[in-house]
């Protein structure tokens, strides 16, 4: 059992769940929770290595069956690498997935996001992405580490399954996809847009949510095929970014087939 947080293993789990520079340069991350660690084997991310209390080994008998090794913690140290408030002592060490190269389909319904900028709001999309059977999610550069533990955390398992491609240069992917046959649009409210409701219904189609102060970025707005909105009540000034992107997917999603 480890009891020591000087454990060459525990300062590699605290420094990955400490910042996207230390996961990089390692190619690895860390899942927390029982219910992460098991939708990673599940979806046959490369873990590692499993750590867990002995409490929490007792009350998740699976983590003996895995076929991965796994590293009693005490719970001290298993609170040392926690990132959140209430530990469950389970944690998984995991090695970043190959980055995946954008196949763009005919038929297909992606989600483009320019410089987002909150963990929470690009777990809670990822979530819904896999809901509505989203092709792809593309990230342009400023957007969270999609490894990071609260985007993991509101994803509850759908980082691993669903297909996210990272764009160095958004507005150049946009004008690969328009050049390709699949028109992408803008969401943001000016003169000539179009709702949601009005996009083409037939062939592949993309949206561009924006950054939650700033919106869709001049650049990528000029590489889209037009803008394109949500109607809603006048009193609200406008939708929270996972909001937006939500409606969006439901909406796109329900023109396949």
């Amino acid at each position: 059992m480890i009891t020591s947080r000087e454990n060459p293993l525990i300062k590699l789990c605290r420094r990955l769940q400490s910042g996207a520079r230390a996961r990089r340069e390692e190619g690895l991350f860390v899942a927390e929770g029982a219910r992460l660690c098991r939708e990673a084997l599940r979806a046959g991310v490369a873990v590692q290595t499993l750590l867990a209390t002995p409490e929490a080994a007792e009350k998740n008998p699976w983590l003996r069956e895995a076929g991965v090794p796994v590293q009693e913690l005490s719970p001290g140290v298993a609170a040392a690498i926690s990132d959140t408030k209430s530990p469950q002592g389970v944690y998984c060490l995991c090695a970043i997935p190959a980055a995946a190269e954008l196949a763009i389909r005919p038929e297909g319904r992606y989600l483009l996001l320019d410089s987002l900028q909150d963990p929470g709001n690009l777990g809670t999309i990822l979530r819904g992405a896999e809901a509505f059977g989203i092709t792809a999610v593309i990230l342009g550069r400023g957007c969270p580490d999609r490894f990071s533990p609260k985007v993991l955390r509101s994803t509850m398992g759908s980082a691993f399954r669903q297909p996210v491609v990272e764009a160095e240069d958004l507005p150049e992917t946009i004008r690969r996809m328009g050049e390709a046959g699949v028109p992408v649009w803008a969401a943001m409210l000016k003169p000539g847009a179009r709702t949601v409701r009005e996009l083409p219904t037939a062939g592949g189609l993309g949206v561009v949510i924006g950054n939650e102060g700033n919106g869709v970025s001049r650049e990528a707005a000029g590489a889209c095929s037009g803008a394109v909105y949500i109607p809603i009540s006048p009193q609200v000034e406008s939708l929270n970014a996972a909001a937006a992107a939500t409606v969006v997917m439901w909406e796109i999603s329900g023109r396949r087939g």
